[in-house]
């Protein structure tokens, strides 16, 4: 069989293919993303799209099994929809005008109705919701034969709520070693990663090519992107970029899976 037609995702397996996979290397992959605008050149979905896309690259490779992508429940307080403005977050640069109303136009959606979500996320408790949910996925998990977990966060507001939730599973006895795999660890000085620019479009080049039409973000390099943070990646972003990138998860992962 070939490594582009492997099944390596649970939900698309038999049992017999479960348990003959997991035998050989009990290690279970999980991508965890949200729905979030990425540029006109990106699906909606490129972080867990991201995410599960690396997981399953990883899988192919080294052996284990990925787990069904998780998109919901997140706070929706914090996706580009309310945070491209320069007002309301410090890392927007002051260049940047308010993209929020311009990405409520292109998709034909009222800016209200995100703020009104973002007001009831907050109110019932922001993450708390999503952190209970990852530390019973990780004990499901647990459950299901797998002894170490390598998670990824496609959406990089989830970084800090999936270190608690790790933190939690294990308070409560979780016993899965747990790596979470993050854009920051591609560089030592741990700030690769952007949003929709070089670095997730370089990815996404690699892992879903006919996902991504850099053509829609027009020719003129003076005007930035809506909705893109980083590097242009009309200029910067390529697959083999992608491919580099995702040579360096293989080499941590591996590192993790042997220890």
């Amino acid at each position: 069989m070939e490594m582009k037609d492997m099944i390596v995702e649970y939900h698309k397996m038999r049992p017999s293919q479960i348990v003959k996979r997991r035998t050989e290397l009990p290690v279970a992959y999980m991508g965890v993303g949200t729905i979030e605008w990425h540029g006109l050149h990106n699906p909606i979905g490129l972080d867990g799209l991201k995410a599960n896309g690396i997981a399953c690259y990883l899988a192919k490779r080294l052996g284990g099994i990925v787990m069904p992508t998780q998109y919901w429940g997140d706070n929706r307080k914090e996706i580009a929809e309310l945070e491209f403005d320069p007002k309301v977050n410090p890392w927007i640069p002051p260049q940047i005008d308010d993209h929020t109303l311009v990405i409520a136009e292109l998709m034909q959606l009222d800016k209200n109705k995100f703020l009104k979500d973002a007001e009831r996320c907050t109110q019932l408790g922001g993450w708390r919701l999503w952190i209970e949910l990852m530390v019973r996925t990780l004990f499901q998990i647990e459950t299901l034969g797998f002894e170490k977990v390598v998670i990824i966060p496609g959406h990089y507001p989830l970084f800090t709520p999936l270190q608690n939730a790790i933190a939690k599973y294990k308070e409560d006895g979780g016993a899965c070693k747990v790596l979470m795999l993050t854009d920051q660890m591609y560089s030592d000085d741990g700030k690769s990663g952007d949003h929709a620019a070089m670095f997730e479009t370089s990815l996404m080049m690699a892992l879903y090519p006919e996902l991504v039409d850099i053509n829609e973000l027009g020719s003129d390099l003076n005007k930035i992107p809506v909705g893109v943070l980083g590097d242009d990646p009309r200029v910067y972003a390529s697959k083999e970029f992608g491919f580099q990138v995702l040579k360096k998860f293989e080499e941590i992962v591996s590192n993790f899976i042997k220890s």
